[in-house]
């Protein structure tokens, strides 16, 4: 009978584990989320704490190894080593499986001594808790919250603007719990509220979709995706290559009459300020084809090297520099150097950037764009600093290419839909190798690249001026779902002191 159970549990997990990251892209089977944390809420119930994490963590790992599988390749490319590639995806999705269990055991901690109401409601907010933790713990990594799986509901999305991505995942959480209790007592009122919550915030949603955000005013962006190799990007042999890909693109959008032309991030082969060659060729090149420039490039300013985005206008000179807030560990510099550089490699060979706090938006045409850097759309507070700062439209530049050919740029791309959201503000987003694309004030996907082909479009964007709650007061969702899990604890400490 104990084998009997313990097999029941394994396939629970795995059932869960598989639910979870079937519901991120490639897959986007987002509904599957909504029942996917019922079979962990049943091991809460009868499991003891020590079986509880072991389970909990193999569902987390599940998940995650699944979500991030794309980790190994990336790895492997840079160190050569299937071991260390395998070593990485396991430490990750172990690291996040922690907070599978921390979950699991608080859950069951407090279910002893409140009622099923506030146990559903705990549940929920603990988990946008211990989200909002891991988005800024130890550099923070906010990858795959589980609001982001529902990026194809739209009109439930659309509390985005009130809550952040943490109010999609509370839902998610809350409605699971609720199906739990169901199962669990056949009580039709658990019953009711797993299936109207959903559309009620969703019927809501609909209600929001008749707004207008966006201004009658147009800009025309043009984009350009260059699809170059992460090998070739700063292999010296390949610069002419690179520099005959963007001249050729920009030649031939310029046709189009863009008003300002986006290119991704670090597009150009080496530091375009410092460097007399790549210099000279920019500002020619801008020259020719007579409009504003945005380009992803590394930048020196004497004394600091930077991973940036620089403004030029249509004379070739320089009118903004935006040098990014937020690094990627092992991507952009490597944490205790001496230490990690032997195992995991260099992933970039321009040596370590430095960080800044820049969050000043760039103005073309009295139209302000805030531009963000690759990881950098990982974090609302980072990117409501610049709608904060006046940005009516945001731009996000990646270079995804060290990711290959997974599931990984869709799962980047997907945020921008909840920046867009969040702020009320049309999202224009290049990539080097895709996904590119231009996202909606309501996170709709209005156009989208194909990954690694060489590509570009134009678009008429609209911009927008209206803030948001999420632009004015940021997470303070997330924080307060902090407060009631402090509270809740204090009480249920005050009520073990009564009933031990």
């Amino acid at each position: 009978m104990k084998n009997n159970k313990t097999l029941k549990n394994i396939f629970l997990v795995l059932l869960s584990g598989i639910l979870i990251f079937l519901s991120f892209p490639y897959f986007n089977l987002f509904f599957l989320i909504w029942l996917a944390f019922v079979p962990l809420f049943f091991l809460i119930k009868q499991e003891k704490d020590l079986s509880l994490v072991l389970f909990v963590f193999i569902a987390g790992l599940t998940a995650n190894i699944g979500i991030f599988y794309w980790i190994y390749p990336m790895i492997k490319f840079n160190t050569k080593s299937w071991i260390q590639a395998f070593l990485c995806l396991f430490m990750l999705a172990s690291y996040l499986s922690i907070y599978y269990v921390l979950w699991a055991l608080l859950c069951k901690y407090i279910k002893k001594y409140f009622s099923k109401w506030i146990f559903c409601f705990f549940a929920a907010a603990l988990w946008v808790a211990l989200e909002y933790g891991r988005t800024y713990f130890l550099s923070g990594f906010p990858w795959a919250l589980l609001g982001y799986s529902q990026w194809r509901y739209l009109p439930l999305i659309q509390i985005s603007e009130y809550t952040g991505v943490y109010g999609v995942s509370f839902l998610i959480i809350l409605c699971n719990a609720f199906l739990f209790h169901y199962i669990k007592t056949r009580k039709i009122l658990m019953l009711a509220f797993f299936l109207t919550v959903p559309i009620v915030i969703s019927a809501a949603g609909m209600g929001v979709f008749k707004k207008t955000y966006v201004s009658d005013t147009k800009i025309k962006v043009a984009v350009l995706q260059g699809n170059i190799d992460q090998y070739k990007k700063w292999n010296i042999s390949y610069q002419n290559e690179i520099i005959n890909i963007y001249t050729n693109l920009v030649k031939k959008v310029s046709l189009e009459k863009p008003d300002v032309i986006i290119w991704p991030e670090t597009s150009v082969p080496g530091y375009l300020t410092t460097d007399i060659f790549l210099k000279n060729w920019v500002e020619n090149l801008i020259k020719e084809s007579k409009t504003y420039h945005i380009i992803g490039s590394p930048y020196f300013d004497g004394s600091k090297y930077y991973n940036s985005t620089i403004l030029f206008n249509p004379e070739g000179k320089i009118e903004g520099i935006h040098r990014k807030n937020h690094l990627v560990p092992f991507g952009e510099y490597v944490p205790l150097r001496k230490i990690f550089e032997p195992f995991f490699g260099v992933l970039n060979t321009l040596g370590d950037f430095s960080s800044a706090q820049d969050s000043k938006p760039f103005i073309i045409k009295n139209i302000s764009f805030g531009t963000t850097i690759c990881s950098e759309n990982f974090f609302g507070s980072i990117v409501r600093k610049f709608v904060q700062n006046g940005a009516q439209i945001l731009v996000n530049q990646t270079n995804d290419a060290w990711f290959f050919k997974s599931a990984a740029a869709d799962q980047h791309f997907i945020m921008n839909v909840f920046r867009a959201v969040e702020n009320r503000r049309p999202v224009i987003v290049c990539g080097n190798t895709g996904v590119s694309g231009i996202i909606g004030a309501r996170g709709k996907i209005m156009k989208r690249t194909v990954l690694f082909t060489e590509d570009y479009f134009v678009y008429d964007e609209k911009p927008s001026s209206i803030k948001t709650f999420y632009s004015n007061y940021g997470d303070i969702f997330a924080l307060a779902c902090i407060g009631f899990i402090v509270l809740i604890m204090i009480l249920s400490i005050k009520k073990k002191e009564l009933y031990p």
